[in-house]
């Protein structure tokens, strides 16, 4: 049974939808009441995937969607973390530590500057103030991811990889720069490198992160490893005990499609439309998902 004929949809859905619309459409409401290192090793080689890698599967296309896995919209209760945009604001502060104690006062004052800036939605005055922070503090890893997630929500990508590098220049566990920079990949469509990263956040966190597990099955996913790519988000899938991001079961439809699992994918998508929210994203699958129980079974 061909589930390309069936429905086309595009599988960059965490890539090129679940992270770069997200920034566009949460950022509003993180800013108006959201929440918040010094990664002593070099950071990780630059993994750009060779000509020959696999193209993205193409089961399915449900199109841009208005959520982002692993975020309930409430504050991170540490003063450090409270800032970080979607995924890095899922991340327990019990996990990630604090790396930056040695920063100065100034340096310090300007973090907590460019999230008051943040919160009334000056992008450009938060940015000042991060860099204004580094510039006190090189080492202030917290300021290079927020400053990367800043710059990475105005599509200034490799500024944005460049500035979450340098919060792990120091440090092997670090736990927000790796997601930062596995974020980053998955945007880029740096299947390799999202791996690594994803990879690397998990062996910091393994029981905490289900974002890690989603970019880690995503960027399996797209380079054909199906085995893991299932492994990973049904770990994520696991891990969301309130069932408060679908699309997860999303994620595995189109595992299970990539398969040729006709029965998976259409439970998958099942299970989707039991907890999906937005309108347009349900209408599209219940399209998607009459076709592909009209299709005939071979």
């Amino acid at each position: 049974m061909d589930f390309k004929r069936a429905c086309s949809l595009r599988l960059t859905f965490l890539a090129e939808h679940f992270f770069i619309v997200f920034a566009f459409l949460l950022i509003l409401p993180l800013l108006y009441g959201q929440g918040h290192g010094r990664p002593a090793q070099p950071p990780l080689p630059n993994l750009a995937p060779p000509s020959s890698a696999p193209h993205a599967i193409d089961p399915f296309d449900l199109g841009p969607v208005q959520v982002v896995y692993g975020i309930d919209n409430k504050p991170i209760a540490t003063s450090e973390y409270k800032c970080f945009l979607p995924p890095l604001n899922s991340v327990s502060p019990a996990t990630v530590g604090v790396v930056d104690l040695r920063a100065p006062l100034k340096s310090q004052n300007e973090y907590e500057s460019a999230c008051r800036s943040l919160r009334k939605n000056k992008i450009a005055n938060a940015e000042k103030h991060l860099r204004r922070a580094i510039a006190g503090y090189e080492r202030y890893a917290a300021a290079w991811v927020l400053l990367g997630q800043l710059l990475e929500t105005r599509q200034r990508l490799d500024e944005a990889r460049s500035a979450c590098s340098k919060s792990v220049e120091e440090s092997s566990s670090y736990l927000p720069g790796f997601l930062c920079l596995a974020d980053i990949s998955t945007r880029q469509e740096r299947w390799l490198d999202a791996l690594t990263f994803s990879a690397r956040v998990l062996e910091i966190d393994s029981t905490g992160n289900p974002v890690g597990y989603v970019l880690n099955a995503t960027a399996n996913l797209n380079l054909h490893h199906l085995v893991e790519a299932e492994e990973s988000a049904l770990r994520a899938s696991k891990m969301d005990v309130r069932n408060s991001e679908p699309r997860v079961h999303y994620l595995l439809a189109q595992i299970y499609a990539a398969k040729g699992d006709r029965a998976r994918t259409v439970a998958q998508l099942r299970e989707y439309l039991k907890y999906a929210k937005e309108p347009g994203d349900v209408a599209v699958v219940q399209k998607c998902l009459l076709k592909l129980q009209d299709q005939p079974q071979e």
